[in-house]
């Protein structure tokens, strides 16, 4: 089984899903995010490369790092990302792979 393209889920890739879990399921948290994105990501240890996604909104980004699909799409509806927007972004995360790689 996999998470994405990891065939083992990274440290980086179990942070990052915790955040957006919690973002979206926690009672006043997105409220919290939303007042203070900075403040409310400081309660996480997030790689930087992992914060620098979520604060962006970087789908594809979120998605080489490792978001869980069901936890991406939760994210992509909670901060109103278009779907247009968010499923460009995923088929042009392979091509961005291809630069990180």
């Amino acid at each position: 089984m996999s998470n994405w393209l990891q065939t083992m889920p990274t440290a980086e890739a179990y942070g990052l899903n915790k955040v957006l879990f919690e973002l979206h399921h926690k009672a006043d948290d997105l409220t919290a995010y939303r007042d203070d994105p900075e403040a409310y990501l400081d309660r996480y240890d997030l790689t930087p490369r992992a914060r620098a996604a979520v604060r962006g909104n970087d789908v594809a980004e979120l998605y080489l790092v490792g978001a869980n699909p069901y936890l991406l799409r939760a994210h992509c509806i909670g901060m109103r990302i278009p779907e247009a927007e968010s499923l460009a972004a995923l088929r042009g995360a392979g091509k961005k792979e291809d630069h990180h790689g």
